[in-house]
Formats: structure tokens, C-alpha cells, sequence
């Protein structure tokens, strides 16, 4: 009976032990959608033939937060316009990714907005414009972007054979938001708003920079929580307190920093 029991103990712990390393187990993004994507492809086609696009909507979302969120988005490279391909790996902030083509259509005030949150917070986000188009057509965008937007090309004609392309381009489509956190871990992917085209500049600046500003706040959350945003005060703190006066400028504040010191010690004697 005891060698029983003994037996059991040490089938729960190796069972326990397995749970914990398949739980710790880095589920890539590649993975994690080709193994849901015709289920939900099947389902949310049936739902926009219904024009029932409340439940496409809802298939996405369930989609998103029942299996990609906390996959590891896949490390493939990226190309710039000058310069060596990127990794994800090699970004070592949260990243703000938007994939695109140059035929899409933004609204007329998404980059508008999009660079203003760039100006703002790049020192705490990367934001990267991803084109799954040829690197002349991303020439022609470039103009159009802040210089804190890292913007980078896939040519699909030279990836044909890459799963990435499959799994990342093809199943969900874009324009789409992806949120990742410093480790390339997915926090949420959204969609672009849109709106209709005769919507004014300013109209449709409110409208992407209330919808973008919800990602940025996402991810400074989750700097938050880490508490990296702590460490970055701390920084910036000590930065603020580096000694930048020239050598005539520090003698000069020594020389009154003495004179005030003085007249101090004058003013205690007088009153003594």
C-alpha cells in the first residue's frame, strides 16, 4: 500500500513538473495562428456573408485573447531603406508595430497622429511601420512619417517559401496593430479604425489618435507594472543632475555660493 502511494506522490510531481515547463514554454505567434486560423477564417467568412459584422467582430477578439495574446511574435527580418536587416530581438524596447501596404489608404488624419504619439514617446516605444510591399513603394511613404517611426519592407516575391508571410500577412490581414512587450511577447493586436473618407482632417486626427493612444497606454502600462518606468525616472533624474556648466560658469556660481554664505554668517553676527 505505502509503495502504492509512494508511486501516486511521484506521478503527481512529474505530472506538476510537466505542467509548469509546458506553461513556461515560449508559444510562438506562427504557431499559435496556423493552428486556429481556418477555424476562425471558416466562421468569420460565414459571419461577413451574413453582414453580421457584430459577431465577425467578436470572433476576432476571441480569436486574439483566447490564443495569441502571450505567443512570442516570431523573429523574422525586416528590412529599412538604408542600412542591414532588423530582428525583433534586436529591439530591445516595447514595440508599437503597424503592418501596412502602400495601396492601403489611411485616413487622413492616422499618420498625422500616429507621428505626433512617435514625438512623444519613442524614448519608451519603438514604433515600427512594417510595408509587406517592394522597397520603391516604401520610398514613396517614407516622406510621410515622423523620423521616430522606424519604417521597414517584406517583399513577398523574395519570401514566398517564409511562414511568416503565411501566418502573419495572410491570416489576419492589415492594416493591423500588434503590441509587444520588450521580450517580443504579444499583448493585444487590434485593428485600424476606420471611418468614412469625407471625414475632415480634424475629425479624423481625433478619431486615430484616441484609438492609437489606447496601444501607447497599453504598453506604458505594462512598462508600468514591470517597473521600468521607475528605472527610466531614475535615469532621466540623474541625467538632469550631471554637472553641464562650463569651468568659468562653475567658478562663478562657487564665488557666489560663497558670497551668500557670508553675508549669512554676517547677518548671524549682527544679530548676536
Amino acid at each position: 500500500m505505502k509503495k502504492i502511494l509512494v508511486v501516486g506522490i511521484l506521478w503527481m510531481c512529474i505530472g506538476s513538473m510537466v505542467g509548469q515547463s509546458q506553461k513556461e514554454q515560449k508559444v510562438p505567434f506562427s504557431v499559435a495562428i496556423a493552428a486556429h486560423i481556418n477555424k476562425y477564417n471558416s466562421k468569420s467568412n460565414d459571419a461577413y456573408k451574413d453582414q453580421d459584422l457584430e459577431y465577425a467582430s467578436f470572433l476576432f477578439d476571441s480569436l486574439v485573447n483566447n490564443y495569441l495574446k502571450g505567443t512570442y511574435m516570431d523573429n523574422f527580418k525586416m528590412y529599412p531603406l538604408k542600412g542591414d536587416p532588423i530582428t525583433f530581438e534586436s529591439i530591445n524596447k516595447p514595440i508599437f508595430l503597424i503592418t501596412y501596404a502602400s495601396w492601403c489608404v489611411p485616413g487622413i488624419g492616422e499618420i498625422p497622429a500616429l507621428n505626433d504619439l512617435a514625438d512623444k514617446f519613442h524614448d519608451q516605444i519603438e514604433f515600427v511601420v512594417l510595408f509587406w510591399d517592394k522597397k520603391e513603394n516604401l520610398k514613396e511613404k517614407s516622406k510621410e512619417y515622423s523620423e521616430n517611426i522606424e519604417l521597414y519592407y517584406v517583399d513577398e516575391k523574395n519570401n514566398r517559401a517564409s511562414y511568416i508571410i503565411n501566418n502573419l500577412k495572410h491570416s489576419l490581414g492589415f492594416p493591423m496593430m500588434y503590441f509587444m512587450d520588450s521580450e517580443n511577447q504579444v499583448l493585444d493586436i487590434r485593428k485600424i479604425v476606420t471611418h468614412h473618407s469625407s471625414e475632415t482632417l480634424s475629425n479624423s486626427y481625433s478619431i486615430h489618435y484616441n484609438s492609437l493612444s489606447k496601444g501607447v497606454s497599453l504598453l506604458i502600462a505594462d512598462l508600468d507594472a514591470k517597473g521600468a518606468l521607475a528605472v527610466d525616472a531614475d535615469e532621466k533624474e540623474k541625467e538632469d543632475k550631471k554637472d553641464t556648466r562650463t569651468e568659468e560658469e562653475r567658478r562663478i556660481d562657487e564665488e557666489y555660493e560663497e558670497y551668500r554664505r557670508q553675508k549669512e554668517r554676517d547677518s548671524i553676527n549682527n544679530n548676536q
